[in-house]
């Protein structure tokens, strides 16, 4: 088994302990019912966001044509780089497959929640690789604002494009609705939850838009829309008082989130290497 031992997982592992300690650190701690069942809701700390963040390929290698891109949008507050919540995958999939960079989304990921820069970087990057690189794929990564620009972004892509993105990860996305075939828990299992993202909820109440994936892409396979238990980011529940869940901060510590992310992406770019282990 191919495991990723970093800094930035090990940072990543001491800022959230004392999340899950039952500490009267936490005021904010309070039980928080689903529409299936009950699970005791913990308070993050935002700091833990704007640890410093890294980049796996070079700037300048990133922007050059290749097999297939990995471009990751990270969440608001997040330094620019590589999102703590897909570093581990990312750098998984790259030694495990050939021909493939990592390239993170450069926007401002501010509170405002203005993604536009964002999902403009995202089509020039595609449309140029259209252009210029044939053959070049990709798989989008989002992280909670970054999966708002991801959806976003596909939706503004024509079909040429469109069909060179083979594969998507949302994790902790704020727009999640229910019913959606690409809805799946931690675990990669069909989430069939009723529950609904802190921004949808607010959309559909003021009659706004609520970004989502199309239809031909929830339904294509291509999709992983991941809701860890305890995010209410993406599984709104007025009950809990955390302006920020833990579980909207565990996605780069969630082994089973990682693992099956990585085998989605690798058995669809269909690059492995043979001579090295896989992430299992």
């Amino acid at each position: 088994m191919f495991q990723l031992i970093s800094l930035s997982v090990l940072v990543l592992s001491a800022a959230l302990a004392p999340v899950f300690a039952n500490s009267p650190a936490y005021p904010h701690k309070t039980t928080c019912a689903t529409r299936v069942k009950t699970f005791e809701c913990r308070c993050g700390h935002a700091e833990f966001l704007s640890l410093p963040h890294a980049n796996i390929t070079a700037p300048e290698e990133a922007r050059k044509c290749a097999s297939y891109k990995l471009i990751d949008a990270r969440g608001t507050a997040e330094p620019q780089g590589v999102s703590t919540m897909f570093y581990p995958m990312i750098k998984d999939i790259l030694a495990n497959t050939t021909g493939g960079v990592s390239q993170p989304v450069e926007y401002p990921a501010g509170p405002d929640q203005n993604t536009t820069s964002g999902e403009k970087f995202v089509l020039d990057v595609i449309n140029q690789g259209l252009r210029d690189c044939p053959g070049q794929s990709y798989a989008l990564f989002g992280y909670s604002q970054g999966a708002t620009l991801i959806l976003n972004a596909l939706d503004q892509l024509d079909a040429a494009a469109l069909s060179l993105v083979k594969s998507v990860i949302l994790v902790g996305n704020p727009y999640r609705i229910p019913n959606k075939l690409s809805n799946v828990n931690g675990t990669a299992q069909k989430d069939h939850a009723e529950s609904v993202g802190m921004f949808a909820t607010s959309a559909i109440q003021n009659n706004s838009t609520v970004p989502q994936l199309s239809t031909d892409v929830d339904r294509s396979g291509k999709a992983l829309d991941y809701c860890l238990e305890g995010d209410g980011v993406c599984s709104y529940d007025t009950s809990c008082s955390c302006a920020l869940p833990a579980g909207h901060l565990s996605y780069g510590l969630a082994d089973a989130v990682q693992n099956t992310a990585f085998q989605h992406v690798v058995s669809r770019i269909g690059k492995r290497r043979t001579n090295n282990p896989i992430r299992n």
